[in-house]
């Protein structure tokens, strides 16, 4: 969905899940509509459980246990309360505009269209392959590797994850213009260390995506054996590419992943890849220089171009472009896709219902388009106003903290004043929505409207290539559940879908509001000092402003966090990965503390009565904890180890407020209870 931008440096809040194009066939009951009360209930804390012991199981072992993962989910958190709310008033509009009505505007057309298209199951069960034809053909007619080069060019602009990734991203030395930027990809399994570890689960795992490979050759036509032999060669190949690409932890570093190069520099690294060919055709203006994230990828790259034969190019080709397309193909296509991909590797039982996938390749596709439609209903111009005021208290709070740290020097503490003044705070829904003018969308064309939107996508990003940067431009549509912050513009985004309960409840008091979206917007703001987001100055150039000593003072305080969560066990014989999700950690510790200081501030001494029994400063910590609660299937929370940044939802709330003196003088704590550590983490 978001797949055409590196988005490597974009800090999320949290993440849900996989999102991809799904739209099938399968027939499934209704599922009823969501109650609308995701509010904090103080009926839901476990009062047989003391908090000072597992806090989290205080504040969500109940919710827990009245909320199931439903079988078409691989987990169930707050979140997702919030998300399939605002998927039903998506849907509603969606069904609205769906009505083929000469007196739509365009872009109602094109969100009514698109939606229309995608549940006409039977229109896609006719046709079949059918709109695969042209593409497999093209591949088929193949002559030779020195083809390469131009049948990628097309893949890549239909949206095919093919042997590397290609885009615009800004330069991190240069922060105000858009270079181009080739980085690795070619791998269809969701990170490179599926390929690689030698855990019997891996393994097991493989098999299990060999299989999966096989099947999808045969619903396209290949005899057994030859798909047989066509799932080896798409293993051997995609493994090969995944033993030169970078960890993903290593992916964190932006000094490991900046190199810039020329265009010459590149196709020395990898002269088997027709890179003439491929700069003359994408669609870019002339390629002088480029990022080019992962240098030894592309050496590696150009040794498995070489030593494999034509054909097994040809094979690997076909099954990407089987595997792009498949949610928009028949029934049997999508039953498959969704046997690997979600069941065996996330543990969902069921495909969602065809209304809810459809909604979501709406939004992928047309995100803009739905979500002005979507902030009309729900959000306005009164919402921005409210949580600007917000973010204005969490600045505040943010600076007074930078200036009484003990451990940072005057001068870096300059330097970083001068960055938190130019954060920039995008709040709701873009200034100005994106153009779609050029974009077809033809009713009862469910693949091809989605190929167009690819394609479109892609030159979008490639547009922006040679031109300073535009940071108008949102990286995700409004009706988002999640937040960010992106040190190469120093600002943040914290879109309409995530401003409202339980983030943000206009009905709650200030404790649980703090506690909810101020934490968030504290985590954003911090990310623009981790581990990371420090490594950015003021004009978002990656540039070294910190002087010796603090760097070694803050590494001090960082690994102290990174030591922290790599003793916590994510799931069976599993640990939370530290250095991974290291920058997320620190957030959370950094924007719960400043969210913390910020209601303090606003208070102004005045300590609140008690509400349901709760003080102010206990509603703030379950305001935090309010929004992790959360189940997820054991195939998921493995899968989310390997690829995810962030810590699973007790850790996120049971690692913050262990370090948090302010918790255990509100729950009353004894100084050896479980949740109070001895030796506690603080960077912010």
């Amino acid at each position: 969905m978001f797949g055409l931008k590196t988005a490597v440096f974009i800090f999320t809040f949290v993440t849900l899940g996989i999102a991809q194009k799904t739209c099938s066939t399968q027939t499934q009951a209704e599922s009823p509509k969501p109650s609308g009360n995701v509010r904090f209930n103080p009926d839901l804390l476990d009062k047989d459980i003391d908090p000072c012991t597992d806090f989290y199981a205080y504040a969500c072992t109940k919710w827990q246990a009245q909320n199931p993962i439903p079988s078409d989910r691989p987990g169930w958190g707050r979140f997702n309360e919030l998300q399939e709310r605002g998927e039903y008033i998506v849907r509603d509009i969606l069904q609205k505009y769906s009505a083929n009505d000469a007196k739509r505007n365009a872009n109602e057309q094109k969100i009514g269209d698109y939606y229309s298209s995608c549940m006409d199951e039977n229109a896609i069960e006719k046709a079949g392959t059918r709109p695969l034809d042209s593409d497999l053909k093209s591949i088929a007619d193949l002559k030779s590797k020195d083809a390469l080069a131009a049948e990628i060019i097309r893949l890549h602009r239909e949206g095919v994850n093919v042997l590397f990734r290609f885009g615009s991203e800004q330069d991190f030395k240069d922060a105000n213009q858009v270079i181009a930027e080739a980085s690795q990809g070619g791998m269809a399994l969701p990170d490179r260390d599926y390929y690689l570890k030698v855990d019997p689960k891996s393994v097991e795992l493989r098999k299990q995506y060999v299989a999966h490979v096989q099947k999808m050759f045969e619903l396209v036509g290949d005899t057994p054996d030859k798909a047989a032999v066509g799932a080896k060669t798409v293993m051997d190949l995609e493994t090969a590419l995944a033993k030169g690409a970078l960890d993903r932890t290593s992916r964190r570093d932006p000094d490991k992943v900046y190199h810039k190069m020329t265009s010459k520099e590149l196709a020395a690294l990898s002269p088997a890849f027709g890179w003439q060919v491929y700069f003359e055709g994408i669609g870019t203006p002339a390629v002088q220089s480029l990022n080019v994230t992962e240098p030894e990828f592309f050496k590696k790259m150009d040794t498995v171009l070489k030593s494999a034969p034509f054909d097994e190019w040809k094979t690997y080709l076909r099954w990407q472009v089987v595997h792009a397309n498949a949610p928009l193909l028949p029934d049997s296509f999508v039953n498959e896709n969704f046997n690997f991909f979600q069941k065996a590797l996330q543990g969902t039982k069921e495909l969602s219902p065809r209304w809810k996938r459809c909604v979501r390749a709406t939004v992928g596709d047309l995100g803009e388009a739905v979500g002005q439609k979507y902030v009309e209903l729900t959000f306005g111009p009164e919402g921005k106003q409210r949580t600007l005021r917000m973010v204005e208290q969490l600045e505040k709070a943010l600076g007074q903290d930078i200036q009484n740290l003990p451990w940072m020097g005057a001068e870096t503490k300059k330097q970083a004043m001068v960055k938190l003044a130019d954060i920039t705070n995008r709040i709701g829904y873009p200034d100005k929505w994106r153009d779609y003018s050029t974009l077809t969308i033809t009713r009862g064309d469910a693949l091809g409207n989605s190929l167009r939107s690819n394609t479109f996508e892609f030159q979008r990003q490639l547009n922006k290539i040679g031109k300073p940067v535009n940071k108008g431009d949102w990286p995700y549509p409004p009706t988002t559940i999640n937040a960010s912050y992106n040190p190469l513009q120093n600002n943040i985004t914290f879109p309409a879908g995530i401003l409202q309960p339980p983030f943000y409840d206009n009905q709650a008091d200030d404790a649980m509001n703090f506690g909810g979206i101020g934490a968030v917007i504290g985590h954003e703001l911090t990310h623009g000092f981790d581990d990371q987001g420090s490594k950015f100055d003021a004009n978002g150039n990656l540039r070294n402003w910190w002087g010796d000593q603090d760097h070694k003072e803050f590494d001090q305080r960082t690994s102290c966090v990174a030591d922290q969560y790599s003793g916590y066990t994510a799931v069976d014989d599993l640990k939370v990965n530290g250095r991974l999700t290291l920058g997320e950690n620190t957030a959370d510790n950094g924007g719960m503390r400043i969210a913390l200081m910020a209601l303090m501030n606003s208070l102004a001494g005045k300590e609140s009565p008690p509400i349901d029994g709760l003080t102010t400063q206990q509603r703030f910590f379950l305001g935090w904890a309010n929004v992790w609660c959360s189940n997820r299937t054991d195939e998921y929370s493995r899968m989310l180890v390997t690829i995810d940044p962030h810590s699973p939802g007790r850790w996120r709330v049971n690692g913050p407020v262990s370090n948090t003196p302010e918790f255990r003088e509100a729950f009353h704590c004894k100084p050896d209870a479980p949740m109070i550590r001895q030796n506690a983490c603080r960077v912010w």
